[in-house]
């Protein structure tokens, strides 16, 4: 995300959306009240006939929902670049990828400046190799944008040698994506035919957080990758392993009564008053809907760690009224 303006004091952003991540995280800025303005497509009345403009507009947010490609906020229009477009009625503006906008808040909190800040100064770092038996090509993708990184070309022999010129092939390719992988990306993906996966995961990459994906060739990996958004995909995989690994801290401090580890509306509370909160893990539900709890984990400096990606740990989480919190131990 590409910030402009983020006042703190008169809570008031402007940026401009990057990439589909840049949404996840706008989804728990926006809220109920909030005004916001952008650009949209809107029906207009000229003379007998209707035409769709794009029209400077501004609405007050009254409901959002986040789809495969946008983030869709619903509400009544209180300005409008054309005098055409009636005030008052209601108005859904998609923000997307490439969507400039203007958010006014009653409140911006810690945790929500925290997110546009991540947003904006630490873009998705992603390690891309598609590969084919003979020849692999690394990519990365940052700021936004995708490089070629370096090429890897081996000549494998006649069906004689086969067998180990594959097992050559690979262990070399193993070892470079072991190199690459201890770099900390936010997502790595490996592409190739269904059979090579399966090799390097059993046999070369074993334990690793690896997302498979399967291509036809190593030059057309890419783009074949692109097109089915592989990318955003990996993105929220890596994030679910995230997740998944909390919960499971989560229910074995809970499983060995770690008092460190609450759940419970009455519980927390009471326990807020006694300790000083750590992280909470939160639902996007819960966060949507329990404002007043919020603005207290928020002012005593907790983490707030938002799930969103949809598996099992989040309706473990559910399970708990969408909010576990850690504490410290005094």
């Amino acid at each position: 995300m590409k910030i402009a303006k983020l006042d703190g004091k008169n809570n008031i952003v402007k940026a401009i959306v990057k990439s589909y991540s840049d949404l996840v995280f706008l989804q728990y800025v926006l809220e109920k009240g909030d005004e916001l303005t952008a650009y949209s497509r809107r029906k207009v009345v000229v003379g007998k006939s209707q035409e769709i403009k794009t029209v400077k507009i501004a609405i007050i947010v009254e409901k959002m929902g986040l789809t495969e490609t946008s983030l869709d906020v619903s509400g009544r229009i209180t300005y409008s670049s054309d005098e055409k477009v009636p005030l008052h009625k209601y108005h859904t503006i998609a923000i997307k990828k490439g969507t400039g906008f203007t958010l006014k808040k009653g409140r911006l909190l810690n945790f929500q400046i925290k997110l546009l800040k991540q947003a904006a100064q630490t873009s998705p770092r992603v390690f891309i190799c598609v590969y084919e038996e003979g020849m692999a090509f690394f990519y990365v993708m940052s700021n936004y944008r995708i490089k070629r990184k370096m090429d890897f070309k081996m000549a494998v022999s006649g069906k004689r040698f086969r067998n180990e010129s594959r097992k050559e092939f690979f262990t070399k390719l193993a070892a470079l994506l072991s190199e690459q992988y201890s770099k900390g990306y936010s997502a790595f993906i490996v592409a190739g035919k269904a059979m090579d996966n399966d090799d390097l995961r059993k046999n070369y990459l074993k334990g690793k957080e690896i997302v498979y994906e399967n291509v036809s060739y190593a030059d057309t990996g890419l783009k074949e990758l692109l097109s089915r958004d592989s990318i955003n995909d990996a993105l929220g995989k890596a994030r679910l392993s995230i997740q998944r690994k909390l919960m499971n801290e989560y229910l074995s401090g809970i499983s060995k009564d770690d008092k460190r580890y609450v759940y419970g509306k009455e519980e927390i509370t009471g326990t807020l008053t006694e300790k000083r909160p750590l992280q909470a893990l939160l639902s996007k539900e819960y966060v949507l809907n329990n404002r007043e709890i919020l603005e207290k984990l928020d002012s005593l400096g907790c983490e707030i760690v938002l799930f969103d990606e949809t598996d099992e740990s989040l309706s473990q989480l559910n399970s708990f009224g969408g909010i576990l919190v850690k504490f410290t131990d005094i």
